[in-house]
């Protein structure tokens, strides 16, 4: 029997209203009390694309408009009326529509014009302030909406490497970095996609390296670009060149760049996730996600990978540059303490405090100077924290003990 996925009394028998009190999350910030109609989807347009006109008067508003009213009234002509995008004033570049909307049957969403993400998740790349010709390190990038905007904000210029350990979620952001048409440019670019641990990741930006101890290459936008007929029909190497390269790919592995900005999207128990939550819409889906995804053992294995994750984007940051640390939990030890914790062990971090501006639906971390979005507020849950890394010739102050 299909249930509201806020049934109390189910989060109480599950355990998941046990897991918000030892996590310190507000149940009031998972229900959105005045969201009497329809819940928001987003997209934003691929900037490369984009004319030097406001973008309310962009052209392919209109052809969106035109194909998802063509599209909803053969279903319901009334409700083609309310289908049209309207601008998020908070956000630059993004746009909201109902979720019913059918926008993956849209030409320019199918031919990578369009870019479906959550808001939150797009406001945490934002602060990144990623400019043209930067570097950029998205160390848990699967499925790839992120990576896709991070590459749309560099205009193709510069380098984005992607890492993640799922390889089928890798495969995912992939496609999309086909679909959006991210492989070749008229400008130095590069796009790149490491089946990887992301806590023990140590490949630099300019480093020439296909495989190593744990580390696989799956795209390499600078590799299909130089591609040449004649490359497919070369000859096998022989035994000592082969080795050669090996041990020059060795070399490189210690290959000592750094990246501009690093985003650390990292996995969590999705508590702050209301599609995902929303899909638990019977006691026992309510029950097999406690029971696999919030045990004692799957938590602490998830707060060892977030504090390695963290440690090592902030390793691979150069002196001077960004790191996002966010998760779409609302689990103040999976955001707040973990940030905390690496500050205080990190001499040469230093917590960014994020403004926070009253059009912007978030509130204050538990940690001042970091953010949160709640189902509450009609998003997707998500905490943010923005840290920089001291420039090599500043002068670091001793901690406090």
């Amino acid at each position: 029997m299909t249930t509201p996925w806020d049934d109390q009394i189910i989060w109480e028998t599950s355990g998941f209203l046990r897991f918000l009190k030892e996590h310190h999350v507000d149940t009031k910030d998972l229900i959105n009390p005045s969201s009497n109609g329809e819940s928001l989807r987003f997209f934003r347009l691929k900037q490369v694309a984009r004319n030097n006109d406001k973008e309310s008067k962009d052209p392919r508003l209109q052809l969106i408009a035109a194909n998802l009213a063509q599209e909803t009234a053969e279903i319901d002509a009334e409700r083609a009326k309310n289908v049209v995008p309207q601008a998020v004033t908070w956000l630059p570049g993004f746009f909201s529509l109902p979720v019913s909307a059918p926008l993956a049957r849209v030409s320019l969403y199918q031919d990578g014009q369009v870019y479906g993400i959550d808001i939150s998740s797009g406001f945490a790349v934002s602060l990144l302030e990623i400019q043209p010709g930067e570097h950029v390190l998205d160390l848990c990038c699967a499925p790839g909406a992120k990576l896709t905007m991070i590459a749309d904000l560099l205009q193709l210029r510069g380098s984005v490497t992607g890492i993640d350990y799922s390889r089928s979620r890798l495969c995912a952001c992939r496609r999309l970095v086909h679909k959006y048409q991210l492989l070749g440019a008229g400008t130095p670019w590069r796009c790149r996609l490491f089946f990887a641990d992301g806590r023990t990741f140590n490949i630099g930006p300019k480093t020439e390296c296909a495989q190593g101890d744990g580390v696989e290459l799956l795209l390499d936008t600078q590799e299909i670009a130089s591609r040449a007929p004649k490359d497919r029909k070369r000859k096998r190497k022989n035994k000592s060149a082969r080795a050669r390269d090996a041990k020059q790919q060795k070399l490189l592995l210690a290959d000592a760049a750094l990246y501009d900005k690093v985003l650390v999207d990292a996995e969590c128990t999705h508590d702050g996730s209301i599609r995902h939550l929303q899909r638990l819409n019977t006691a026992d889906k309510w029950e097999k996600y406690v029971l696999d995804h919030l045990n004692a053992n799957e938590v602490g294995r998830i707060l060892k990978l977030q504090r390695g994750l963290i440690r090592n984007g902030f390793k691979l940051l150069r002196p001077g540059g960004t790191m996002i640390y966010s998760t779409c939990s609302l689990s103040t030890k999976q955001n707040e303490d973990v940030v905390s914790e690496f500050l205080q062990d990190e001499p040469l971090a230093k917590l960014d405090a994020i403004a926070r501006s009253k059009d912007v639906p978030c509130q204050e971390g538990k940690l001042p100077g970091t953010l949160r979005f709640t189902p509450s507020q009609n998003t997707s849950g998500l905490f943010i924290a923005r840290i920089r890394k001291a420039a090599a010739d500043s002068q670091v102050p001793e901690r406090e003990h």
